[in-house]
């Protein structure tokens, strides 16, 4: 089974990049009806956190049983020069908390917990695995497909739990945008650990935030992530590209390994349904 897989990697990254895309979410939705109601006075989000605690444990595995563990940017690296390049992402998040957070400190510190599961399980999906299929086609058009692919699968989510239809569209193309530039910054980080935390802060301050960014704001967001992760993906050609794998893909060059008003553009596709 593992050399079958590996073997369609090679030959059809794009279709086995959609699949396993497709398969991600259809555990996700199978598992959040499967589990009981989970809302306890001290953990509101808890069952939204066992989902994604699930997901990521999931996707770790497979990641792992195919021997791609560092291929697909999972191996620690200590920070070097290249996470100078997350400060935009990080700015980001600290935009959503100029209004401040709502919410009690329990829920709050409940939230904090759910959405640092959900950048764990969703950059190993998406900046690890996907970027990991994708990467035999070069690192610009993978970082394409993981950013559209990313947008997607919000789509799913959104649909899945009902979510509004205007919102929904929107969240399809703030994630795809926020994908794609997490997939330029992982070509140059080389790791998912930081991105993971750097989502897990955008979704926690956008979504409890007592009030969305104006809507200019919103999309100017996004306009300014493409064009960072366009610009990143320029830096990474004049830097001669990502390094290459043993199988011949495009990977991260290795390093150390010690240790809204209406709309909120929050990109947690297992968010509580009752939240935008």
């Amino acid at each position: 089974m593992r050399s079958r897989l590996l073997e369609m990697a090679g030959r059809r990254p794009l279709t086995l990049a959609v699949a396993v895309t497709l398969l991600w979410h259809l555990v996700l939705f199978a598992v959040e009806d499967l589990l009981p109601p989970l809302a306890p006075g001290w953990f509101p989000d808890l069952g939204a956190a066992v989902v994604n605690v699930v997901l990521a444990a999931l996707t770790l595995a497979v990641i792992g049983g195919l021997g791609w563990w560092r291929e697909a940017a999972l191996a620690w690296r200590w920070p070097d020069r290249s996470w100078w390049l997350l400060l935009p992402l990080l700015a980001e998040g600290l935009l959503h908390l100029v209004d401040g957070l709502t919410g009690s400190r329990t829920a709050l510190a409940g939230a904090a917990v759910t959405m640092l599961a959900v950048g764990v399980a969703e950059e190993s999906l998406s900046r690890g695995l996907v970027q990991r299929l994708l990467s035999p086609v070069g690192p610009g058009r993978a970082a394409v497909g993981v950013g559209v692919l990313f947008g997607l699968g919000h789509l799913l989510s959104g649909l899945w739990f009902g979510r509004p239809l205007d919102d929904v569209a929107f969240q399809v193309v703030n994630t795809a945008a926020f994908g794609f530039c997490l997939a330029a910054v992982r070509w140059h980080v080389g790791t998912i650990w930081p991105l993971a935390g750097l989502h897990a802060l955008v979704n926690f301050s956008s979504i409890n935030s007592p009030g969305a960014l104006p809507d200019v704001v919103q999309v100017l967001v996004v306009v300014l992530l493409v064009a960072y992760g366009w610009w990143l993906l320029r830096l990474l050609d004049r830097r001669g590209g990502p390094g290459l794998t043993v199988g011949g893909g495009a990977a991260a060059p290795p390093g150390p390994t010690r240790p809204r008003g209406r709309r909120r553009p929050a990109r947690a596709a297992t968010a509580p349904p009752d939240r935008p």
